[in-house]
């Protein structure tokens, strides 16, 4: 598997809102290993993006509260080291990129300036020249033209795409060990989407980082990822490496979301098939249903998936390859 360079194990996150705590990750544990990607796949509200936050540290407090797990980098773990130190190493070490770069970069100052501005913090032995050039020299890197001109021009003057390599100069600025990406491409056209993804993924092999992609897209993962955790409510309900999960998934989860990415094989009557949905919506974490969160929408489910037994644990079922649930699909 190579050098194992995040380890996040048992971790917990909840939130205190006006109707009550919520448990929004439950329990996740998962690891990086250097140039590899791990994905994280779920819909929208399964605890993807707060577990990435969590381990930067970014989860608001209040409302949000980290109330356990460990998250072991370099012998440090994250979630326990002072302030100071934990900034040292966000956007130095570990460095994020996040879904909309309209609203991650500040519209009245320019590129240039705000990637120099992360060279000042981290790597102040550089003089001034000397982080201008760095910064033309990430530009033309993430394949933008033209650098010395696009340094000089504000996010509004970019395309989104142009937006969202920018975002990847800044957090490549100090060659951080792991690159976490949430969502990165969602707000892009397909073509672009494809840019994008190429980019990080040569760009991770030339400088052999780990790379966490959180996305709801399982094309996303098919296509960059090495690693998959799959998760629900909060849980991590299936863990394999990408092939095994694109060819002998375990859970109904898995098994709905890899249905559901649309094909383009005709039927023999010349007739597109039409696109297979999970029915159902993600329950409120309010009121999530006694037993397996996923009963309401599982076709596979039981009494006991509906009994007092609580969510099934995440277990070894082959080599590299977990799965939560009580009745794991058959090959």
């Amino acid at each position: 598997m190579g050098e194992k360079i995040l380890e996040v194990t048992d971790l917990k996150v909840e939130f205190n809102t006006d109707q009550g705590r919520i448990n929004a990750v439950k329990g996740v544990s998962f690891d990086v290993y250097k140039g590899k990607t791990l994905g994280i796949v779920g819909e929208s509200g399964s605890g993807k993006s707060v577990s990435a936050l969590s381990i930067m540290r970014l989860i608001p407090d209040p409302p949000g509260r980290i109330v356990g797990g460990k998250a072991l980098f370099k012998g440090q773990d994250l979630l326990q080291i002072p302030m100071n130190k934990m900034r040292n190493i966000r956007g130095n070490k570990i460095a994020m990129i996040f879904q909309e770069p309209m609203t991650s970069l500040n519209p009245v100052f320019t590129c240039g300036s705000q990637i120099e501005e992360v060279l000042a913090i981290h790597q102040m032995q550089l003089t001034k020249q000397q982080r201008k050039n760095k910064a033309v020299e990430l530009l033309d890197l993430v394949g933008i033209p033209a650098p010395e001109k696009r340094i000089k021009e504000y996010p509004h003057q970019l395309s989104g795409g142009m937006r969202q390599r920018v975002m990847i100069a800044m957090s490549l600025a100090c060659e951080p060990d792991i690159l976490i990406a949430d969502e990165p491409t969602t707000a892009l056209d397909v073509t672009i989407q494809a840019q994008i993804l190429e980019l990080m993924h040569s760009l991770q092999k030339e400088l052999g980082m780990g790379l966490i992609m959180i996305t709801h897209d399982l094309g996303v993962v098919a296509e960059v990822c090495d690693d998959v955790s799959v998760m629900y409510c909060g849980k991590i309900v299936e863990a394999a490496d990408v092939r095994t999960l694109f060819t002998r998934p375990k859970h109904p989860y898995t098994k709905g979301l890899i249905n559901s990415i649309p094909s383009y094989d005709a039927t023999d009557e010349g007739e597109k098939e039409r696109l297979q949905t999970i029915r159902g919506m993600v329950p409120s974490l309010f009121d999530l249903p006694t037993g397996c969160s996923f009963q309401d929408r599982c076709d596979f489910a039981s009494d006991k998936c509906r009994g007092f037994d609580g969510n099934p644990i995440l277990k070894k079922i082959a080599d590299g390859h977990e799965v939560s649930c009580w009745h794991p699909l058959s090959n």
